[in-house]
């Protein structure tokens, strides 16, 4: 009897450990799968803001007759180098204007080249460009068409053109400063051909690490880019559909099955926010950055392989003597 009544204790015991421990190991799995992955992570790591006001600054290019880029504070910001007309293609630039104040333009415009076998090798009169500025507020209902206009800037073209720039102002109001670049090193006063090194070693980096998927690292390579984007692109609003969709693309690239090196394009070094902040842009690839990738990305509903081009804005910030991702 007393053998029964032992059995019978180590039976109990041993099933209630079992239970213990399947239960113990259901919660970890449970949580496990509850847990956010980093880049979903880095997004949801704040909170949201909430100011009277809550601006959101764009700008919109309209042309004819050739081809453009628009710089904003420096930084390329929109480029369109097809030979069709666009329409509806607001782009958003928050995360340019680092505080309220003067915000500086520049806009290239460039002959369209060979086209149905006619060459065009300037830009005249007949040609036209126009860059919208404008403005709608957050915290307001989203209505088509309801925005403040900020500025309107016409190109003022001659015949034999070939080449255009100029460079403009506008004013800004934001509620937020972003550190940025504010602070940064002056690169173009360093050695040109030491920093070169050193752009092409960065990037190198950064390409083991989408080579590799390594998402934590890219995390650890991208926070500060992201989080400034964040607060001033959408006031840390990490539920809304654009913060979503960058959430998407950037983990679709971590989970490709199909990820492909490029070698690095014939490049020059462009220089922005001051000469504060560099990128690789390509001159092989007309408006595409120096650096790209091959990934599969959702085209239509089809996963398709892509070359993505990624322009990495870097600079050195105050105190450091190292590159770092800032745009």
């Amino acid at each position: 009897m007393v053998a029964r009544l032992q059995i019978a204790k180590s039976y109990y015991w041993a099933t209630t450990l079992l239970v213990f421990v399947f239960y113990i190991s259901c919660a970890q799995d449970h949580k496990k799968n509850n847990m956010k992955r980093p880049i979903e992570q880095l997004y949801t790591s704040v909170d949201s803001l909430d100011y009277t006001t809550m601006p959101q600054y764009y700008i919109e290019g309209y042309q004819s007759g050739c081809f453009y880029e628009i710089y904003i504070n420096g930084i390329l910001t929109f480029e369109h180098y097809e030979n069709v007309g666009l329409m509806n293609h607001a782009t958003p630039i928050n995360d340019l204007i680092l505080q309220s104040g003067t915000q500086k333009v520049t806009i290239k415009l460039f002959p369209l080249g060979k086209i149905d076998g006619k060459e065009y090798t300037t830009i005249d009169a007949d040609d036209s460009f126009r860059l919208k500025i404008f403005k709608r507020d957050k915290k307001q209902p989203y209505e088509a068409g309801a925005y403040d206009i900020v500025k309107e800037h016409y190109a003022t073209l001659t015949d034999g053109l070939p080449y255009y720039e100029e460079t403009f102002t506008f004013e800004a109001e934001v509620p937020y400063q972003l550190k940025g670049w504010s602070e940064s090193q002056v690169l173009i006063e360093l050695d040109q051909k030491e920093l070169e090194q050193e752009i092409l070693d960065f990037y190198k980096e950064y390409d083991d690490i989408i080579q590799n998927q390594d998402e934590k690292k890219w995390v650890d390579m991208a926070t500060t880019r992201e989080l400034e984007y964040l607060k001033s692109a959408h006031y840390n609003d990490s539920k809304n559909s654009g913060i979503r969709s960058r959430i998407n693309h950037f983990i679709n690239v971590i989970d490709s099955d199909f990820i492909e090196p490029f070698p690095m394009d014939k490049y020059k070094m462009i220089f922005g926010g001051d000469g504060k902040v560099v990128t690789l842009k390509s001159i092989d690839r007309k408006g595409r950055a120096a650096y790209s990738f091959g990934a599969k990305f959702d085209r239509n509903g089809k996963m398709r392989k892509v070359r993505q081009s990624r322009y990495l804005y870097l600079h050195k910030p105050k105190g450091s003597n190292k590159l770092e991702i800032i745009r």
